[in-house]
């Protein structure tokens, strides 16, 4: 399943919120536990990461579970972290090998999209994303 991020759909939340809300680490963390699952091939644990449009539209695109619609997905190795952005309550990731834009619930900090590459003149493929 493929998606282009938008940039005027992520940029202007991101602007209207204003920057760094020491959440960082609490993002960076979630960001690895999520790449941890995936590496490990423990879907169940990355599927519990994902935010729950995430979750759905996975299940959805495949016409099957998380766990089983995940492992499908190839997802690319991160590689090294290079930076994090907090905006509010939405998050990028930006790995040497992948990009992650995640979202704050009241639980914590899940995975709005993952696998996203730059794709100019358009911002970011993603092959998980919500809707």
């Amino acid at each position: 399943m493929r998606w282009w991020l938008s940039a005027p759909a992520l940029i202007l939340p991101l602007i209207l919120t204003g920057c760094g809300s020491g959440q960082d680490e609490a993002v960076r963390e979630s960001a690895a536990d999520f790449n941890a699952a995936v590496s490990a091939k423990d879907w169940a644990r990355a599927c519990d990461l994902l935010a729950p449009e995430t979750r759905g539209e996975v299940e959805s695109a495949a016409k099957s579970p998380c766990t089983s619609a995940l492992a499908e997905e190839d997802l690319p190795a991160p590689g090294a972290l290079e930076q994090v952005d907090v905006f509010g309550t939405t998050a990028e990731v930006r790995y040497r090998g992948d990009t992650l834009f995640m979202t704050e619930f009241a639980d914590g900090w899940h995975l709005l999209a993952a696998g996203c590459t730059p794709q100019p003149p358009k911002p970011y493929d993603c092959s998980v994303h919500g809707g």
